[in-house]
């Protein structure tokens, strides 16, 4: 278990909660696949740190969807069957699309700005070096666009799939194709928001998010390559 260090000054379950899902979320499938277990004593020797602060990161991480805590058991990577995240990404797309249609309305130049250098920095580069902060920046977004859209159902409902959802989020972004399509579609919606066309923004949105279902499918076969010992690392 390799974990990348993280700035120093974050306090200590902070620095444990970041590098514990990056090391999640980048994991390669054939080591740590969804549903195996992780060591909560290799966690806490690995990060050099007590047991509160990791404790409190991997409380966090259940939180967000990211682990499953099962008593007198451990901590496991979550896993999801693929009716479970199909159907969070159909609600996803109706919720989000509305909230682009909310939020074309009410966004501010220094907005459209903000939502741009969210993705400038991935243009030219080599996105697949790049997939755990790309999908960081992804996530952000989403968010950014939810609060903006001044609707405190939307927002509540959102928030709770979202955190659903960031795991499979990041597994999607496994594929190179995907976080290409995923990179021009946030620009082309940018684009739209800045026409102030909420009609098109809301069907560009769902579409965006309709189109991870195939990712998810591809996700599931790795997953059964893999099983098979047909995975490569």
């Amino acid at each position: 278990m390799q974990m990348k260090p993280v700035d120093s000054h974050l306090r200590l379950s902070e620095r444990a909660y970041e590098m514990i899902k990056e090391y999640i979320v980048t994991s390669d499938i054939t080591s740590q696949p969804p549903g195996s277990r992780l060591d909560e004593k290799a966690l806490i020797a690995q990060l050099n740190m007590s047991r509160t602060p990791v404790r409190e990161a991997i409380n966090r991480l259940a939180a967000e969807g990211f682990v499953q805590l099962v008593p007198y058991k451990g901590v496991f990577i979550a896993t999801k069957t693929r009716s479970e995240i199909v159907s969070t990404l159909m609600v996803r797309a109706t919720l989000e699309g509305m909230a682009a249609r909310l939020a074309t309305r009410t966004f501010t130049p220094e907005d459209l700005q903000w939502m741009r250098e969210r993705f400038t920095p991935f243009l030219d580069s080599t996105l697949e070096d790049k997939r755990y902060k790309f999908s960081q920046a992804n996530i952000e977004f989403h968010e950014f666009i939810l609060d903006r859209s001044r609707c405190c159902t939307l927002i509540d409902l959102g928030k709770g799939l979202f955190n659903q959802m960031r795991l499979i989020r990041f597994r999607t972004s496994a594929f190179l194709p995907r976080l290409q399509s995923s990179l021009d579609q946030h620009f082309k919606l940018i684009d739209l928001f800045e026409q102030g066309d909420p009609d098109r923004a809301e069907r560009f949105m769902r579409a965006h998010i309709e189109e991870s279902i195939q990712y998810v499918d591809k996700w599931e076969q790795m997953l059964q390559e893999c099983s098979r010992g047909n995975c490569s690392p």
